[in-house]
């Protein structure tokens, strides 16, 4: 959009161009501004180099912010919707790890609203944040595969 002329008046930036430049941090941030307020989307494009954006500029900065957003929050909650729709349980409750679940001021309520629309009808779950998700998730398969074991007869 940049390139096009549609965002900064066509003013390039060197990081914006380059991957893997634009952090996921800058997301949130941006989309932390309530509405109609820029203050965090000017202070990340400044970072970025771009000095002379506008409201307008800003709007679309934080609608791609948004929308990048969404899709990760589906494409994730995709996944959780499949393994608690295969578990048929009738509650679940989900440990969830990682810095965009943690600081991100929407992606919540965005896995909410999506897994509830893919789950089976009847089932209730619950998402919660996991600080050690690799060390707890590692200690919490261990104790169920222990408990089948013994549930099975096994030693």
């Amino acid at each position: 959009m940049t390139q096009a002329g549609i965002l900064f008046n066509g003013q390039d930036s060197e990081v914006l161009n380059t991957r893997g430049l634009f952090f996921t941090k800058y997301v949130s941030e941006i989309e932390a501004d309530e509405p109609g307020n820029f203050t965090n989307c000017r202070l990340v494009l400044e970072e970025l180099g771009l000095t002379n954006a506008t409201d307008g500029d800003c709007a679309n900065v934080r609608y791609i912010c948004e929308c990048v957003s969404k899709r990760a929050a589906h494409l994730v909650s995709a996944g959780i919707a499949t393994l608690i729709n295969k578990m048929d349980e009738p509650t679940v409750t989900v440990g969830v790890d990682g810095s965009v679940y943690r600081f991100h001021p929407k992606f919540h309520n965005l896995m909410v609203e999506k897994i509830s629309q893919l789950i089976k009808p009847g089932i209730t779950f619950d998402l919660m944040l996991s600080e050690d998700g690799s060390g707890r998730g590692a200690a919490l398969v261990a104790a169920v595969a222990c408990r089948e074991d013994i549930l099975n007869g096994k030693k």
